[in-house]
């Protein structure tokens, strides 16, 4: 017990006089030619290192040539900077040297160092401090983007290491300094590598396999104007070779210093896929090009369009129009489309068109296309024109013709011109077959046409003399064409060349065309059914006269039409005559008597006769029976009833029909059966 007592008390002077000693200075600071006393070391690999890192050893080591017996060194971490332990008495073992950081070391620690001299030596204990960073090992992070030249700007978004490298493609590991360029496979997929060096054993890596855009020149291939200002208005412009990846922007000339340009202020450009892009811009003229920006800072211009304008007027007759691009250097040829109406192309060299095509009160659409070296385009803005004229319309033509119906149909074309300006009026009159009459205008609306027709109501009857129209035209502008040449159609009259109506004799007025009094005339009979179907065509012929020797036995109504060509008619135009009938007497004819007696002479009853359709033939005995009934005159009677054996006597008969007239046949009589 007595030795007991004795250690303690030898161990509490010693514990005494080290902590007279470590508070004598702490911490103390570094002496003189030795800025930094002790180090911190990678475990593994013996370098020192600056940042501390979760999970990785480090030793503690003396420096400067200090040597003190691990026995009497004393090392501890402390959370936070410059932070040193309570009393400045470290709560570790002597001779401890090594330390593994943990999670909850993150951030910054003050590793402290207490060194005591050896015992007896009467000195005091001298404390170290060295401030540092743990971190939690993270990998990398970093980004990759597509430069010219195939190259690639590599740039570190999470820089907590001391150095960086960086592989690409498997290739030797280079120093990486963010942002840094570095080459790749162009058009193909890339491997990049990038490891973060703590100075320890225990390094971070990251990879990203990446198919990168080639850098490309942009491509013009269309500006177009909207709008109808020929100095102003939006535009939309079309490139391609614009991938994504890459910054775009749209770009105008100064005027005043030509190869200069500047970016336009809010001209959004929109990436769309195949590698296409369109830009809006606003209401400015001039040339225009499109930048390309990659992210190592390369621009690269694509080739520049100029913006182009169209104006005109409308004179008498004849839009003028004018156009002056700028550049227009670049310009192959022009194209220029008219609605309604067509294109025309334009030599490089025009500043203008004379449009001598147009018709009073149309509105002509018009628009042009630059043909650019290269392939490209450049769209103007759209020019809306009015036409205007003080020249009266050409005379126009007339053609009448009757219908099936016998209503007379005019035809009005515009002799001479290509049609009817829209919104005019054309007005037909009637000079004789019933007096001067004025239709009401015709309306050939906004479009124009090339004929419009007519049914003259008024002339509710076939009129006994042929009647004759002519017409003018009133135009928008107020101009009045000449009265056209007076028209009149063939009238057509039918009657029987015999008594019984087997022959027809027709005869018809002259056709008079729009032509003048000497041009000739040719006919053709046409011989139709009650559809208009036609059932036989006549020779052609100048005559006005016609005799049918043979007109259809089965029907009992001829009907017919003259067809009149030439005369002045527009090309492939006839004028029909009104439609000619000839009604004939139904025919019966009955025998009075037939012996069905088997001899094959007059054995059976048949209805003979002309014309003998919609009937019903009855026959009765001498009590009022009925004994035969019939509706086809191919039906025979044989003489028999209900299948008995004829009976001698005879025997009343009557016959019924409607006519094609629709009007009623009615005919009597007796047959007398004999054996």
């Amino acid at each position: 017990m007595k030795l007991f007592f004795s250690f303690l008390g030898l161990l509490l002077g010693l514990l005494g006089a080290l902590n007279t000693r470590a508070q004598t200075a702490c911490p103390t600071p570094p002496p003189a030619g030795c800025p930094q006393p002790f180090r911190v070391v990678d475990a593994g690999t013996g370098l020192e290192i600056t940042v501390l890192q979760v999970g990785c050893p480090v030793r503690f080591e003396q420096n400067c040539g200090r040597v003190t017996a691990p026995a009497l060194l004393y090392y501890q971490v402390v959370p936070g900077t410059n932070s040193i332990p309570v009393n400045c008495l470290p709560t570790t073992t002597a001779g401890v040297n090594t330390y593994t950081p943990t999670v909850a070391d993150v951030g910054p620690v003050t590793v402290f160092e207490l060194s005591n001299p050896s015992s007896g030596s009467g000195g005091s204990g001298v404390a170290y401090i060295r401030n540092y960073t743990v971190v939690n090992p993270t990998p990398p992070a970093f980004t990759v983007a597509a430069c010219a030249g195939n190259t690639a700007l590599l740039t570190l978004t999470n820089p907590i290491y001391s150095s960086y490298t960086v592989q690409v493609n498997g290739g030797a590991a280079q120093p990486l300094v963010s942002p840094q360029q570095v080459s790749i496979t162009a058009g193909g997929a890339n491997t990049f590598v990038v490891t973060g060096n703590p100075g320890s054993s225990c390094p971070q890596s990251a990879s990203q396999s990446i198919t990168l855009p080639v850098a490309q020149t942009p491509v013009f291939t269309r500006l177009t104007r909207t709008g109808t200002a020929a100095s102003g208005g939006a535009a939309t412009l079309d490139f391609s070779q614009v991938p994504a990846g890459f910054t775009y922007a749209l770009q105008l000339e100064n005027p005043a210093a030509p190869g200069t340009y500047t970016t336009v202020a809010g001209a959004a450009v929109t990436l769309a896929t195949g590698n296409t892009a369109t830009a809006t811009l606003p209401a400015a003229m001039g040339r225009y090009r499109l930048l390309r920006t990659d992210a190592c800072g390369n621009t690269a211009p694509s080739n520049s369009v100029s913006t182009l304008g169209l104006a005109g007027t409308a004179g008498n007759s004849r839009n003028t129009l004018t156009f002056a691009p700028f550049g227009a250097a670049d310009v192959t040829s022009y194209v220029l489309t008219r609605s309604p109406g067509g294109l025309t192309t334009q030599p490089a060299s025009a500043t203008g068109y004379n449009d001598a095509l147009v018709q009073c009160g149309t509105v002509y659409t018009y628009r042009l296309t630059a043909m650019l070296a290269g392939g490209g385009q450049t769209i103007s803005n759209t020019l809306v024109l009015t036409a205007q004229s003080t020249t009266p319309p050409p005379a126009p033509v007339v053609v009448p013709s009757f219908n099936l119906n016998n209503y007379v149909v005019l035809t009005a074309t515009p002799g001479t011109g290509a049609a009817f300006g829209p919104g005019g009026q054309v007005l037909i009159s009637r000079q004789n077959g019933g007096g001067t009459f004025a239709f009401a205008p015709l309306r050939t609306g906004t479009a124009g046409v090339a004929s419009r027709v007519l049914r003259d109501s008024i002339l509710s009857t076939l009129p006994t003399v042929a009647p004759c129209y002519s017409a003018v035209v009133r135009d928008t502008c107020g101009n009045t064409s000449p009265t056209g040449p007076t028209s009149c159609p063939a009238l057509l009259s039918v009657a029987a060349a015999d008594p019984e109506g087997q022959t027809a004799q027709l005869s018809w007025s002259a056709f008079q065309g729009p032509g003048s009094p000497a041009a000739p005339v040719v006919y053709r009979v046409l011989t139709i059914a009650a559809d208009g179907t036609v059932l036989a065509t006549s020779a052609p012929t100048t005559s006005l006269t016609y005799l049918d020797l043979a007109p259809p036995t089965d029907r009992q109504i001829l009907r017919y039409r003259v067809e009149a060509s030439g005369g002045g008619l527009p090309a492939g135009t006839v004028s029909y005559s009104n439609v000619g009938t000839l009604t004939r007497r139904p025919r019966l004819v009955m025998p009075t008597a037939f012996t069905p007696n088997g001899d094959g002479l007059n054995d059976v009853l048949e209805l003979k006769g002309r014309y003998l359709q919609n009937f019903v033939f009855i026959i009765v005995d001498r009590n009022g029976q009925e004994v035969f009934r019939a509706t086809d005159r191919t039906l025979p009677w044989d003489g028999t009833i209900q299948g008995h054996a004829p009976v001698n006597g005879a025997y009343v008969w009557r016959f019924d029909l409607t006519g094609e007239d629709n009007q009623p046949f009615r005919q009597t009589g007796t047959i007398t059966i004999l054996k």
